[in-house]
């Protein structure tokens, strides 16, 4: 999803704020956390090595499963025997044990600047916009500690920002149910389309994770297979701030001319 990255970049780059890819970093391990092996955690401890190596205290993330594992890994990293393991693992490689980092996703990033981003509003957007939460941005709360965890108002808020209103419906925090695919098909395209049923009277649907995009956007067709329903617009937290921004919209990741 590359529109996603690039869309971030353009938003963060108004903002002052450059990124900056980690070289060699490897899947987080959330997709097989305890659920097949405890090693996952030496995945993002490598990742959160490599950023060290590059003299980095803090790591940015577009997905919330990312965002998860990365800062649980960092409070594994207080237990000595994960610490021991790690250093073991970590020695052939070159690589540093790492210290405490920051990790943070895009969406607090974000409201971390909100008086900036009041600043770059030149194209007020006169939209409904539902919106789904990523959930594990917030969730656990003693692990995240953003905001309310079961009622988090945080993208209300920067999507209040661009002029438009929110669209509220029952099931808003709500898993959207993409990462339930890995086990359940069936269940996870039901969970999308009570996401979809419920949102279908607003202008477009706003997320900020990619598997909530996978799902509701690139799985819409089978969400919906046997209805007569319109597709539902979808757009990434930082295309709809972009494109309030006046962002040029290949900058976006959006087709030239589709918003004006």
């Amino acid at each position: 999803m590359p529109e996603y990255e690039t869309s971030a970049r353009a938003v963060l780059r108004a903002l002052g704020i450059e990124l900056e890819i980690i070289p060699g970093a490897v899947c987080c391990g959330a997709p097989i956390v305890e659920s097949f092996t405890s090693d996952w955690v030496y995945l993002s401890i490598y990742n959160l090595a490599r950023a060290a190596a590059m003299g980095h205290g803090t790591v940015v993330t577009l997905c919330g499963s990312c965002t998860n594992a990365l800062s649980r890994a960092d409070l594994a990293l207080s237990d000595d025997a994960v610490r021991i393991e790690a250093q073991r693992r970590l020695e052939p490689l070159g690589l540093p044990l790492p210290g405490h980092i920051t990790v943070t996703h895009l969406v607090r990033v974000l409201s971390e600047h909100q008086s900036a981003l009041r600043t770059h509003i030149v194209r007020p957007l006169q939209l409904r916009i539902a919106l789904t939460n990523p959930c594990q941005v917030f969730r656990p709360g003693e692990v995240m500690q953003f905001d309310d965890p079961m009622n988090p108002v945080t993208i209300h808020q920067l999507v209040e920002l661009t002029g438009a209103s929110v669209f509220d419906y029952d099931g808003e925090n709500e898993c959207c149910g993409a990462t339930l695919y890995l086990a359940d098909g069936r269940l996870s395209l039901a969970a999308g389309r009570r996401k979809l049923d419920a949102t279908a009277a607003a202008d477009v649907l706003v997320h900020a994770c990619g598997n909530c995009h996978l799902l509701l956007r690139h799985f819409q067709r089978a969400i919906t297979k046997g209805s007569d329903r319109k597709p539902q617009e979808t757009l990434f937290l930082s295309q709809l701030l972009g494109l309030a921004m006046g962002l040029p919209e290949y900058e976006l990741g959006l087709r030239e001319n589709r918003w004006r």
